[in-house]
């Protein structure tokens, strides 16, 4: 997605400013309703599997989509189709916020056959609009949910040149972007704290992003001739750079695509996206480590927040490490050998599912874990599966052919479902195995490292 600056003018505007607003808070409260759906789902009588059941269909479904709007309907579109997309994705992201709040009682209003379950599958699969062509995918540089690359051709080529560091215009969505989660983590934990259930709190924080996302798509809708003020959709990203536009995720197809690559150019591949497949199956099961498995409660003073409460603190801090982490890749690439920095920050990712689980329960022991998994970010663009090709890469090599990419992102659906069954089984044992894969992953790569020192 191409990002665009914001003059004097356009930050006078304040129909702008109001799509600003909005479109961040928008992202940071389906961010925050996202994490929160697992417990809310368990609140409502479900199990882990039902849980990672709901996210291995939303990344099947945002799969699927990011492949059909990479074909024609997606590319070379004007401005106000481009404007037209950005307001049905806040729309249907909307009602889609709005069946998860009203899940439990849509069938008594409604007499609609679907439980509640229906509803939330219905809500998972409506906020895929906003994942995979919403206007504001430039505000946050990493989603776990969604597993197609955050940025443009053009960017990644920028961000791995020795010469050119990522400039202000990368960094301010990202800090619009965390901003946004922040506050989001804010109203989430003062509604949760404040609410009786957890049912209630959740219901308050989707009813709150559904409503918020509406006066968005009607703020885009009235910008007129201005265009939006975020680039083109999702589908522009495998347009830049040279990469093909359709891609055929066969497995033949994709066999004959990885035997091309070179041998240290595969290895590095196959260990990142063994390390996404990893962290993608424990990421929805956070919440429920820490709220259910080993309930971790705070007190300050004379308030006492419920774990449920503290979760939304852990992905505050979360949201300050990816901010932190993004604005400090420039520096962190000049001055720190680009090997070192990805093997260190990949094998630190997948030790942290089972540092989750070792560590103390003690709020700011977990705070500080999740800290660490929000710096993520600082290696993001470093990371082979994103796509990213240029000298100073540290993998060197051409941009991933499109079949390559849709099998990195195919390859990561299942990975909630599976997390799901072990978390069943027990949560010690779908963290250890994520962290015992995600090394696996991290040794993978370390062949391509050491292949060309022999």
């Amino acid at each position: 997605m191409t990002q665009h600056s914001i003059d004097p003018v356009e930050r006078s505007d304040p129909v702008r400013l109001v799509c600003l607003a909005t479109l961040v808070s928008t992202h940071g409260l389906i961010r925050l309703a996202e994490r929160y759906l697992p417990e809310f789902v368990s609140a409502l009588g479900y199990g882990p599997i039902v849980v990672g059941s709901l996210v291995t269909l939303g990344l099947g479904i945002a799969v699927a989509a990011t492949e059909y709007s990479s074909g024609p309907i997606g590319g070379d579109s004007t401005p106000l189709e481009a404007r037209a997309v950005a307001v049905l994705s806040a729309l249907l992201a909307a009602v889609g916020l709005l069946a998860w709040a009203g899940s439990p009682a849509l069938d008594t209003l409604l007499g609609t056959p679907l439980s509640a379950l229906g509803w939330l599958a219905i809500g998972v699969a409506l906020l895929q609009a906003w994942h995979v062509r919403g206007p504001a995918r430039g505000f946050w540089p990493v989603d776990t949910r969604v597993t197609s690359s955050p940025s443009t051709a053009a960017d990644e080529d920028r961000d791995c040149s020795p010469t050119r560091a990522v400039g202000s215009d990368r960094r301010t969505p990202v800090v619009l972007g965390a901003l946004g989660v922040v506050a989001a983590a804010t109203f989430a934990t003062t509604a949760v704290a404040s609410a009786d259930t957890v049912r209630t709190g959740f219901a308050l924080v989707a009813a709150t992003g559904a409503a918020v996302a509406i006066v968005g798509a009607i703020a885009l809708g009235t910008l007129g001739d201005r265009s939006p003020l975020s680039g083109g959709g999702a589908a522009s990203d495998d347009r830049e750079g040279g990469a093909t536009t359709e891609s055929d995720p066969s497995i033949t197809v994709v066999r004959s695509a990885v035997s091309r690559l070179p041998d240290r150019r595969r290895w590095a591949v196959i260990g990142d996206a063994v390390v996404r497949v990893a962290i993608a199956g424990i990421s929805p099961f956070l919440i429920l480590l820490v709220v259910d498995y080993r309930p971790i409660a705070l007190s300050v003073g004379g308030l006492s927040l419920a774990p449920a409460a503290v979760f939304g603190l852990f992905v505050l801090v979360e949201a300050a490490g990816a901010t932190l982490g993004a604005v400090a890749f420039p520096a962190l690439a000049s001055r720190v050998d680009r090997r070192a920095l990805l093997a260190v920050g990949l094998a630190a990712l997948s030790l942290l599912p089972m540092a989750l689980v070792a560590a103390p329960a003690n709020a700011a022991v977990v705070a500080a874990l999740f800290g660490l998994l929000g710096c993520r970010t600082a290696i993001e663009p470093l990371r082979p599966t994103v796509g990213s090709s240029g000298r100073a890469s540290p993998v060197p090599g051409p941009r991933l052919p499109g079949e390559i990419r849709t099998a990195v992102r195919v390859a990561v659906v299942p990975a909630p479902l599976l997390g799901g069954l072990l978390y069943a089984i027990d949560p010690v044992v779908a963290f250890t195995v994520a962290t015992t894969v995600g090394l696996l992953g991290v040794r993978e790569l370390g062949r391509a490292f050491t292949s060309d020192r022999r």
